[in-house]
């Protein structure tokens, strides 16, 4: 039996599997743009999304990679760093950063772990706004996307980087690795400001929610700002805001695309 999905790939028992990971995850178009990719190239593969919840992660992450035909799984919100302790093998950015947003499964069985959404977010930055090298950062958020995005912007020479958020323990950890990594970047642990900033990243779920707000209490927004923001939304009330201010703005999709490549390449497949 075969089946046809919305982009007319069929669907059979060859078809080698790829799945996102994340709660929520109905905000994500990976599922579309990496099974086109797929197709496009000429694999008979696909990518599903998987709604974990939060208490189901770690007996729900042994089951699908348990089933032979699934090759690779990307992770979104809540899971990046969680996701770590189920890779055999972990490449250096993702041991930079603590956490990764994609697996792939080996020859051998084994899986390969790698984070993509720094450098990912550092392109997109790029390509709307110029050169990140002597910004100074407002992140709001420290999880494994702002970790990932924070480690990337140290690397690209970014002159100080704020980190705002909530778990004191998440900053701590985060300011202690970029402190090793990217020791001429100026580090600071506290509210979110907009003073003496031109580069202002939310790296936290606020905004994927209708009923959100802004991630922090910002107040007008200098336009010479460039305002970035991770969710995965057209629009969201941060986005929007710096609209009003005049800010130039990056969205979480320009985030993903600039990451897609990479990520092909990560699971074996040449870019098309």
């Amino acid at each position: 039996m075969t089946a046809t999905n919305a982009g007319s790939r069929i669907v059979d028992g060859a078809t080698r599997l790829y799945c996102i990971i994340g709660d929520p995850v109905a905000q994500t178009g990976s599922p579309r743009v990496f099974s086109e990719r797929f197709r496009a190239a000429g694999r008979n593969a696909i990518l599903v999304p998987f709604h974990v919840p939060d208490a189901a992660f770690e007996p729900t992450l042994r089951g699908i990679m348990a089933l032979a035909n699934l090759d690779g799984i990307i992770a979104t919100v809540p899971y990046k760093a969680r996701i770590l302790q189920f890779a055999d093998r972990i490449l250096p950015t993702a041991q930079k950063v603590g956490a990764a947003n994609a697996l792939r499964r080996e020859p051998d069985g084994q899986w390969t772990g790698d984070m993509f959404d720094g450098r990912g977010m550092v392109r997109a930055i790029t390509a709307t706004a110029g050169a990140v090298a002597g910004r100074n950062v407002m992140l709001i958020g420290a999880g494994g996307a702002g970790s990932a995005i924070a480690c990337a912007l140290a690397d690209a020479g970014v002159g100080s980087i704020t980190i705002c958020e909530v778990d004191a323990r998440k900053a701590r950890m985060l300011a202690a690795r970029l402190g090793v990594i990217a020791p001429s970047c100026a580090l600071r642990i506290g509210p979110a400001t907009t003073d003496g900033i031109n580069l202002l990243v939310n790296a936290s779920p606020v905004g994927m929610s209708p009923q959100d707000g802004l991630p922090a209490p910002l107040g007008e927004l200098p336009p010479n700002v460039v305002v970035a923001d991770v969710v995965l939304a057209d629009e969201t009330p941060l986005l929007r805001h710096a609209r009003a201010c005049g800010c130039a703005t990056v969205r979480g999709r320009e985030m993903m695309m600039s990451q897609v490549d990479e990520m092909l390449a990560f699971f074996g497949m040449a870019s098309a």
